[in-house]
């Protein structure tokens, strides 16, 4: 309840927010929260083993900032990139104004819900707060988590953000996200702090 509680917070914040600032401005918004979300998710993991690699002792927490942290600053940086390039907007008929807002506000928001939800799989907290099982559909049986996940496989073997042919590297190629960090959320109730070897 509290997932899907806040999976909705996160569709109404950036839908109210992007309706308002009008079609044009949603629609470059939208490629950027598309390109930042999909770079990040596909990335985060090469990232992180990297910083676990200095860090081992916090390996429960370093996913979900790494992947947070790389979303975060790839969506700032692109959104002063399109603002640069896009200084003017474009003007709409009203009647496409009026209609096309709130709806590239709706999807921006939908994608949005998309990469939380799938990253609240690596989140440090226990198991069943992100689903009771690994196989439940999260938000109203829409599985949002998994959608964006077969997005990022999808876009990282065949689409813009495909690896070089050379490194046959795919995000998640054997589709065991969820069952792997299932897993790991387990381990993690298991130990007495989010520390791992902590003195």
């Amino acid at each position: 309840m509290i997932v899907t509680l806040l999976l909705v917070v996160v569709f109404l914040s950036v839908a109210l927010v992007l309706a308002r600032e009008g079609l044009w401005s949603g629609l470059v918004m939208l490629l950027n929260i598309v390109a930042a979300a999909t770079f990040a998710t596909a990335w985060y993991g090469w990232v992180a083993a990297k910083v676990e690699a200095s860090m081992p002792s916090y390996t429960y927490l370093i996913d979900f900032l790494t992947l947070w942290g790389i979303f975060a600053v790839t969506l700032l940086l692109m959104r002063l990139a399109t603002d640069m390039v896009s200084r003017t907007k474009v003007k709409f008929l009203r009647q496409v104004e009026l209609v096309g807002a709130p709806l590239v506000a709706a999807i921006a928001g939908w994608v949005m819900v998309c990469f939380a939800a799938a990253s609240l799989h690596t989140a440090a907290v226990p198991r069943t707060l992100v689903q009771p099982t690994p196989e439940n559909r999260m938000f109203f049986g829409l599985a949002p988590d998994r959608k964006w996940l077969s997005w990022v496989r999808w876009s990282t073997s065949n689409g813009p953000f495909a690896y070089p042919p050379e490194s046959a590297v795919v995000f998640d190629k054997e589709g065991d996200f969820i069952l792997r960090y299932a897993d790991r959320r387990l381990k993690l109730e298991q130990e007495p702090a989010l520390r791992v070897n902590a003195n």
